[in-house]
């Protein structure tokens, strides 16, 4: 039987994606690991839902697999999974053995605002815990070598997953474990642009499943930090199965408990303080960037007056000349940089005349 528990999320609007501008550079903090396909930072509304407290667990996808007689994952001996590995998060699975198992399980497969809102809650948080990053809080952190190693040490086959919830201090603001590490899960959106991002992305399409989270893989290669943030989004083909892929289950919530529940935020006042949020940020890059830009400017007119001086010699003074040159070119680039921070911000900041809403 499973142990997996449903935690009901309750509706409400929730900030979803990230305020990430190309121009931004290290000025905005939360946008620095920040990747264009999160943006824009919008305000989302959501009915009710519920997710799983954990993802799938070998245990449970072994249930499904006594009773359909599915094809197991490769790894397993027959339909046995490894002993060691009960707890730990199914791995190797697609995105249609995810949407099988969902099925068989009376759930479905989680929408991808599902999944972010689960993770950080309404109030924006970059990592499920905060805004700091915290490896330890990280379910990838806790295992430090590979548990199973089959068929001779094949790298494609190593799997260091944690059993699930052993990161409690990492759980998200609705008690929910394991968004943060351990494996990458599935989520039933198609890898699209979110509304209003223009930028261009050959993966962009009816070809890739969005999946998210970070997982083990990332605390081996030291890249957590920036992989396990809410808002990062990688993406598969729906074909695809590897040692660090796994997933959760989401439900539907039935319209009697649905009546009974209140909305958490309302979309408009969300709406309202993300506009007052991008203001903030955009006038702490005009004020930085023009700051910037007149320090800039003034050293490279210092550099410039000294390589004058040095270039009207002979010998080593005139080599000083040449390298006061170049580096006074450095500081007048890093100023023409800061000069357009400020035209972009400018430019942004007119346009925010209303706050953009988008219900899903």
């Amino acid at each position: 039987m499973s142990e997996n528990e449903l935690i009901l999320i309750p509706p409400g609007a929730f900030i979803m994606g990230s305020d990430v501008e190309s121009f931004y550079g290290t000025i905005v903090s939360s946008s620095v690991h920040a990747k264009s396909d999160e943006a824009p930072i919008q305000a989302v509304y959501l009915d009710a839902y519920y997710i799983d407290k954990y993802p799938v667990t070998n245990v449970e996808y072994g249930e499904f697999i006594a009773a359909t007689n599915y094809p197991p994952p490769r790894h397993w001996d027959g339909d046995a999974y490894p002993a060691s590995l009960a707890k730990h998060p199914v791995v190797y699975v697609s995105w249609h053995d995810a949407q099988a198992y969902a099925q068989w399980a009376g759930k479905r497969l989680p929408r991808e605002a599902e999944w972010e809102k689960a993770a950080r809650g309404v109030d924006g948080r970059i990592y499920p815990w905060g805004n700091e990053f915290d490896g330890s809080k990280c379910s990838s952190s806790i295992i430090k070598r590979p548990l199973f190693d089959q068929r001779g040490g094949s790298l494609s086959l190593i799997i260091c997953t944690a059993p699930v919830g052993i990161g409690s201090t990492g759980a998200s603001p609705y008690g929910i474990f394991d968004m943060a590490g351990n494996v990458w899960e599935w989520t039933s959106d198609w890898y699209l642009p979110y509304v209003g991002n223009t930028r261009k992305n050959r993966d962009y399409g009816e070809k890739n499943k969005v999946i998210r989270g970070g997982s083990w893989l990332e605390a081996k290669d030291e890249t957590l930090r920036v992989y396990t943030r809410c808002t990062n989004r990688l993406h598969a083909p729906p074909n695809y199965k590897a040692s660090n892929i796994g997933f959760r289950c989401a439900k539907d919530v039935p319209a009697e408990v649905k009546a009974r529940l209140k909305s958490q935020l309302q979309l408009q006042e969300l709406s309202d303080y993300l506009r007052e949020q991008k203001i903030q940020n955009l006038r702490k890059v005009l004020k930085l960037s023009r700051e910037g830009m007149v320090k800039s400017l003034g050293i490279a007119m210092v550099l410039g007056i000294g390589s004058s001086y040095a270039l009207g010699h002979t010998g080593s003074t005139a080599v000083l000349g040449i390298l006061l040159v170049i580096i006074s070119a450095g500081f007048t680039f890093t100023a023409g940089v800061n000069f357009w921070r400020q035209l972009k911000a400018s430019k942004l900041l007119q346009r925010l005349d209303k706050p953009k809403r988008q219900r899903i």
